[in-house]
């Protein structure tokens, strides 16, 4: 009655397990790697000038100073 099961234990080897393929795989991961890093420095994305951060903040405020001496003129 208060026997607790025991979690199943399995002994699984994967079917190419050797170390020569430990090696290999450590030998993929770092040309892997070094491509990855020549792929990134290469791809830059060409941001537009138009709409990058300073510029947006700055074309807001201008359009809150725009809307103060509008509103000015109304009244």
């Amino acid at each position: 009655m208060f026997h607790q099961r025991k979690n199943k234990k399995f002994s699984y080897k994967p079917r190419f397990q050797d170390s020569e393929t430990d090696n290999h795989r450590k030998e993929s991961k770092d040309d892997l790697e070094r491509k990855w890093s020549e792929i990134k420095g290469n791809t830059k994305r060409k941001s537009n000038k138009l709409f990058s951060l300073p510029s947006l903040i700055i074309i807001l405020i201008a359009l809150f100073v725009l809307m103060y001496v509008l509103e000015g003129y109304i009244k």
